[in-house]
């Protein structure tokens, strides 16, 4: 890399550990932008062009990654730099090369300073079910996901299982053996992947994203054999969730399908991220459980029913994303404009 490319490159990086910046964008021509509590801000000291742009992608991708970026024409890998790992994916615009990079945090948080409800907690006597993570791309479902994972750790003896693409948090075994795999690198397909780990004597497993239909039918027969596995989903409440899985399948299927994720389900954890009061953002969440009305409400098909059961089962340890997000107004962790804004 050339000298001047290296010392933008490296001021950039700087600038992102320094600041806490969540993500980095590198589009060619264009200045480089950064993601600061959840708002875009350009970054005007640095315009990449065509072969900058090249130079820095090909520091930090290695030969087998180029030649996937040449023939997918993307890619997404994990990067480290000074200990503080980025979640990066390499892609096409207009016929150039791009660069978007999630800032990891330097420790995996633990689910009390995510702000997550207690009742997350409760899953760590679960042996069997399935736990799932929604909302949108930026909610935070990884990192959820990841302190899930370290809470099952530090708290009980079991074999964790985790198929990811790519790996961003790295768990060191501590009561538990932790075995994590990524995808091209250590496995080819989820679904594959999910149907191998069923043989490695596996406790729980976790699946950074259910995206495909197999996959989907994988992670619940592995529920119903007797395995609690986590996984991650794009929508944006419970409710949402529950729907998507059954459309995932074939019109022929999906009573199959929802007769046997009323049995499997253990409880659906739907959350977005909220401008904090103070800076940085909180999460705010949905909470859905498994109870027997809600296993009725999904084996005959009526999800419109699912948000009145929410509100009923608040005894339980149920939430909806308004009382979340009313809460947290109360506490004073997010102001009054922001809380109007998720309330309407």
């Amino acid at each position: 890399m050339e000298k001047f490319n290296c010392l933008k490159w490296q001021k950039i990086l700087e600038e992102s550990l320094n600041e806490q910046v969540s993500d980095i964008h590198l589009v060619t021509g264009q200045p480089v932008f950064f993601r600061i509590d959840g708002q875009l801000r350009a970054c005007r000291d640095f315009y990449p062009e065509k072969e900058e742009l090249e130079s820095i992608i090909s520091e930090i991708i290695n030969e087998r990654q180029q030649d996937i970026l040449l023939q997918k024409r993307e890619l997404d890998f994990s990067w480290e730099y000074k200990g503080r790992r980025f979640r990066t994916n390499a892609y096409y615009q207009r016929g150039h090369l791009a660069l978007a990079m999630r800032l990891l945090p330097a420790n995996i948080p633990s689910l009390d300073s995510l702000g997550c409800p207690v009742k997350l907690k409760d899953f760590i006597h679960a042996e069997n079910g399935l736990l799932l993570v929604t909302g949108k791309t930026g909610a935070g479902k990884t990192t959820t996901l990841a302190a899930l994972v370290d809470f099952f750790n530090h708290s009980r003896t079991a074999h964790i299982i985790t198929l990811e693409d790519p790996v961003e948090y790295i768990h060191k075994s501590s009561s538990c053996l932790v075995s994590q795999r990524e995808l091209g690198t250590d496995f080819y397909s989820f679904s594959s992947a999910l149907r191998s780990a069923l043989r490695e004597d596996p406790d729980l497993i976790m699946v950074g994203e259910l995206r495909d239909r197999d996959t989907m039918m994988t992670a619940l027969n592995a529920a119903e054999t007797g395995h609690f596995v986590m996984g991650s989903l794009h929508t944006q409440s419970a409710a949402e969730a529950v729907m998507r899985i059954e459309s995932m399948f074939p019109a022929e299927q999906q009573s199959q399908i929802r007769a046997q994720l009323s049995i499997v389900l253990a409880g659906v954890f739907s959350q977005k991220l909220l401008p904090a009061a103070g800076g940085g953002r909180v999460c705010a969440a949905e909470i859905l459980l498994a109870t027997p009305a809600v296993r009725n409400i999904i084996r005959t098909g009526k999800f419109q029913q699912l948000d009145s059961v929410i509100l009923s089962g608040m005894s339980l340890g149920m939430q909806t994303m308004e009382l979340s997000v009313e809460r947290l107004y109360q506490e004073h962790r997010i102001t009054k404009n922001i809380a109007e804004i998720y309330l309407t």
